[in-house]
């Protein structure tokens, strides 16, 4: 005579369903599906995102991040990220146009932990919609994204945008205002000075208060241009010469992913540069 199913498994086993055995313990499914719910959401944030992207391989070794450079960046700030005394930091660095990306734009930059976008060194300072886009919608998934002066403010054939928000919605942590009827990011300054650090425990800048290190080393020269914040300042410029003030550093707090912008070239300061890829990475 066959034996009653319940009697196989213990009496302690529910035919409903809603109880196990579990080292004698009995745990209901209602307690359970909140964790198992929970635990979906975590794996489907990480996979839908770049968060495992950040140069650690099984072992939490660092692998050096991938860096898209997207435009023209000054010969020193290129050399910098080419260095080979920074490939345990930048795995790869692979510079490309606008233009390059344009017809997929997603698909071309999914891969990469960093995006450079620095079009210092060209006149065209014009990104795509689609292009602009995709950006945007990389660093809300988790991705990191580096500014440089006035890269991607315009759209082609449109002379309606200027500025960061209509190309990037938000995220870049700077913006053009009309001085004088002149927009501020097309008016370039050139400037020498001195970097003045605000946020001294930041990554991008720990250990390093201002650049020049000394006064007696100098000033720097670069280009800016006077923008207005909308994230966290994180230094400052001055010109020396008429002791005016523009922003250096700004981070755009964000739930998902970073972006920096740089209101100078990066290449001052190598040490920022390097600890700017650590942090973004």
């Amino acid at each position: 005579m066959a034996k009653d199913l319940g009697d196989d498994f213990g009496s302690d086993f529910d035919m409903g369903g809603s109880k196990k055995v579990f080292g004698g313990s009995k745990i209901k499914w209602e307690t359970l599906l909140p964790i198992i719910i929970i635990i979906v959401v975590i794996l489907l944030i990480v996979f839908r995102t770049n968060i495992l992207a950040t140069g650690l391989n099984i072992f939490g070794a660092k692998q050096g991040a991938k860096i898209l450079i997207l435009g023209a960046p000054s010969p020193e700030f290129r050399a910098i990220l080419t260095d080979q005394e920074n490939k345990d930091i930048i795995k790869e660095a692979r510079f490309m146009t606008l233009d390059s990306i344009s017809h997929n734009p997603e698909e071309r930059i999914k891969n990469y932990d960093i995006i450079i976008l620095d079009q210092s060194m060209q006149a065209d300072k014009t990104v795509t919609r689609r292009t602009g886009e995709a950006i945007t919608n990389y660093v809300r998934k988790g991705g990191r994204l580096i500014v440089v002066l006035n890269s991607g403010i315009k759209r082609p054939d449109d002379p309606s945008v200027l500025g960061w928000q209509a190309n990037f919605g938000g995220i870049v942590p700077v913006n053009c205002y009309n001085s004088g009827g002149t927009p501020s990011c097309l008016s370039q300054r050139d400037l020498q000075g001195t970097l003045y650090v605000i946020k001294e425990d930041h990554p991008v800048v720990k250990g390093i208060t201002q650049v020049p290190a000394v006064e007696t080393s100098g000033s720097i020269r670069t280009q800016t241009f006077d923008v207005s914040i909308d994230g966290t300042e994180i230094a400052y410029l001055e010109d020396s010469r008429t002791k005016k003030t523009y922003t250096g550093i700004v981070e755009e707090p964000l739930l998902m992913g970073k972006v920096i912008y740089f209101n100078f070239n990066p290449a001052i300061s190598k040490a920022i540069v390097i600890k700017t890829i650590q942090y973004m990475s």
